[in-house]
């Protein structure tokens, strides 16, 4: 224990020595230190060390997911200027967010009824067909960028990933990953993490970041296989999913709510 208080009681020395001591597991590697404040964080006896460990686990998952980052060069930078090159995944992950969102612009004022892609016989088609029409379409546009979208990725130890996106930066192959799911998904509130974050993005090459996609069909579906009055629109789906997803992980996954409402 420090000097100050040493003539304190030892009970009051002692809880001061912890409050103390639990900020010295922030000083080791990640990969030891996560596993720790996890154990401390499901312990109800340290309740009062909750907000301490959840400060080091998100500071320590910021480091993990920094841990093989290198600054791009120079010449990459110019390219990033000039050409509007992906340097970074979390770059790749802003380029799926545009793509994204100018599929739905397509889909609310575009002239070719694109919403009807995701529709068949008048009724919608189930989550597979929806994610194989969205990565057909995403394959298209990021073709030309030398970058490959696939559908049902193989992972480790048999998972599928709904949609991936590789490219090549810096000579080393990245990976961002998307878990597709629709409104009436049982799993709607828990996949983000339980699926995308904890079998999916721990993938070497994603570094941990992925996108989430919901596809909204209106507030006559199901939501999470209820009807819930409380969500009635692409909006307020979106605050309940990023509301149900932890908020260590926030920074590294992107939410995006599909509005195929034919209204």
């Amino acid at each position: 224990p420090n000097s100050y208080g040493s003539s304190s009681p030892k009970k009051e020395r002692a809880y001061r020595f912890l409050t103390d001591i639990i900020w010295q597991i922030g000083n080791d590697a990640p990969d030891c230190s996560l596993p720790v404040l996890d154990r401390i964080l499901a312990d109800k006896r340290f309740d009062d060390f909750q907000m301490v460990a959840k400060n080091l686990r998100t500071t320590a998952m910021r480091g993990l997911a920094l841990r093989d980052y290198t600054p791009p060069s120079p010449s990459e930078i110019i390219e990033l200027l000039d050409q509007n090159a992906v340097l970074t995944v979390e770059g790749l992950r802003a380029l799926l967010i545009e793509e994204l969102q100018e599929l739905q612009r397509a889909i609310n004022g575009g002239e070719f009824d694109t919403v009807e892609m995701f529709y068949d016989g008048g009724k919608r088609v189930d989550e597979n067909t929806a994610s194989k029409r969205i990565a057909e379409r995403l394959q298209l546009r990021l073709n030309a960028l030398n970058m490959t979208v696939t559908i049902e990725h193989q992972l480790k130890d048999a998972k599928r990933c709904d949609i991936t996106a590789t490219t090549m930066l810096g000579g080393l192959r990245k990976l961002l990953v998307m878990e597709v799911k629709g409104q009436w998904h049982r799993e709607l509130f828990t996949a983000a993490a339980a699926q995308l974050y904890e079998r999916y993005s721990i993938h070497p090459d994603a570094e941990q970041q992925g996108i989430y996609l919901v596809l909204w069909f209106g507030d006559g579906e199901k939501i999470a296989e209820k009807y819930d009055a409380a969500i009635s629109s692409p909006d307020d789906l979106k605050q309940k999913v990023v509301e149900s997803v932890p908020t260590e992980l926030r920074g590294l996954i992107d939410v995006f709510i599909l509005d195929l409402d034919r209204k």
